[in-house]
């Protein structure tokens, strides 16, 4: 039963995550300047998804979520290159992995291991993105200036301030869920 719990709460959530990603890209424009509002949203409700699956199912569940929220921005459009995908799924599994290291022997979510855990992960997280998707964008030469500038900029400080956003998201709606027993 704890199994069907599990993969049933796993996948509400992971659906969830890639609906709202969808909904979002279509609701905010995705020119200049929603392209900023549409990172932020988009970017906060990912990683909502991320650390809320990671704190009310698991490790594996956050794994899930990390893994295949980058292949629907792909297929949306918003990562330029597949070379992006492998980057964007480490710098989520950052983001999970080291969340749920230090918060896996504390159940509470106004624990202080939780806000150490999110920081220590969203900062592994932007660091990893800005230096990879650097790497990456620097090889694609067809590319304009300012959208090659817009990716470098994605890339960097919005990706710990979206990660913050969906922990302190996470943390309010984790509050709420029933632990799986």
């Amino acid at each position: 039963m704890k199994t069907t719990k599990y993969i049933t709460r796993a996948a509400i959530v992971l659906a969830l995550t890639i609906a709202l990603q969808f909904a979002m890209r279509e609701l905010v424009p995705s020119a200049p300047p929603f392209n900023v509002v549409n990172l932020f949203l988009v970017g906060s409700i990912v990683n909502l998804g991320l650390l809320l699956a990671t704190e009310t199912t698991g490790l594996w569940a956050g794994v899930i979520i990390a893994i295949a929220a980058p292949v629907t921005a792909w297929f949306q459009q918003h990562l330029v290159s597949p070379a992006m995908i492998p980057a964007v799924m480490a710098g989520n599994l950052l983001l999970v992995v080291l969340f749920w290291l230090v918060t896996r022997g504390s159940r509470s979510a106004s624990s202080w291991l939780r806000w150490i855990g999110l920081g220590m992960g969203a900062a592994a997280k932007m660091a990893f993105l800005y230096f990879a998707i650097g790497a990456i964008v620097g090889t694609l030469t067809k590319l304009p200036v300012a959208a090659t500038a817009f990716i470098r900029f994605s890339f960097s400080w919005p990706q710990f301030v979206t990660a913050v956003i969906g922990g302190v998201l996470s943390s309010l709606i984790a509050r709420r869920i029933k632990p799986i027993s």
